[in-house]
């Protein structure tokens, strides 16, 4: 059937093109031209971002991922930081916060790329320990979860000469001897209310002082009284900010009852999602 249509195929682009109108010519050049554009476009966002070969993802145990997460994100090479659950048996449903909490089978997690060329993977190990805050239950563990046998061998070797060498973490003197090393498993980014969680609740610690002074007149005599005298559909400034403080201080409890967006992410989602 090939042998058949081939010549049929050879031949068809002649009187197309010689019936073609001006009109859907121009449609096909802008046609043409727009893809060109996105083609060169998606290249230099490539050429933006090191090599895809030098971008990796690396898995840690850190006990309460709310700080540690924010410190490596600090880390000159870190690219992007999640923190989620993993460390289940594989027959285990999707976790929440509440059954992370109350269980014993997933560990609150932080999941890291990093640009292999700025920061090597036996320094992150370094800068894990540094920075992560154990604790004794299962939740809160120390451990570097391992992609393969490669890596295994790397954190094992790392592990092992740090407690030859009888090195402490200097600020309170962790042992070395904490940290565990599980195979990766599945991983569940957490819940949008613990991302980032430390940097939002220092701006809601500033807009939450901001407007209890302001429900307290503290700016009723600015601007020669202007604030004080301000209202909006008949209610006073003070009322106003004692209404939006009652209102964020509602959402912020509503949200961790009802928020239940934890979702699974496959090995290499955060390095497409850069």
């Amino acid at each position: 059937m090939t042998t058949f249509l081939m010549p049929a195929l050879l031949s068809t682009p002649a009187p197309i093109m010689a019936f073609t109108s001006p009109s859907a010519l121009s449609r096909s050049t802008n046609t043409i031209r727009h893809t060109t554009n996105n083609i060169n476009d998606a290249a230099t966002r490539r050429n933006t971002l090191p090599s895809l070969h030098a971008i990796k993802e690396a898995t840690f145990g850190m006990g309460c991922f709310w700080e540690p997460a924010e410190s490596l994100l600090k880390q000159p090479g870190v690219l992007a930081t999640t923190v989620g659950y993993t460390g289940a048996p594989p027959n285990k449903p999707p976790p929440s916060y509440d059954t992370v909490c109350f269980g014993n089978d997933y560990v609150e997690a932080v999941r890291v790329v990093y640009d292999d060329t700025i920061l090597d993977y036996t320094t992150l190990l370094d800068k894990f320990f540094e920075v992560q805050k154990p604790g004794l239950s299962r939740q809160y563990a120390s451990i570097v979860f391992v992609t393969d046998d490669n890596e295994e061998e790397e954190v094992n070797k790392w592990k092992t000469a740090a407690i030859k060498t009888k090195v402490k973490r200097q600020s309170d003197n962790l042992p070395y001897e904490l940290v565990e090393i599980e195979p990766t498993s599945s991983f569940y980014r957490a819940e949008e209310y613990h991302q980032r969680y430390w940097e939002k609740q220092r701006l809601r610690a500033g807009l939450a002082v901001l407007l209890v002074a302001g429900a307290s007149g503290a700016y009723d005599d600015f601007g020669g009284g202007v604030i004080g005298n301000f209202e909006l559909g008949g209610l006073a400034f003070d009322t106003i900010c004692n209404a939006v403080f009652l209102v964020g201080a509602g959402w912020m409890i509503l949200e961790r009852l009802v928020v239940r967006d934890v979702r699974e992410l496959k090995s290499g989602d955060m390095i497409l999602e850069l």
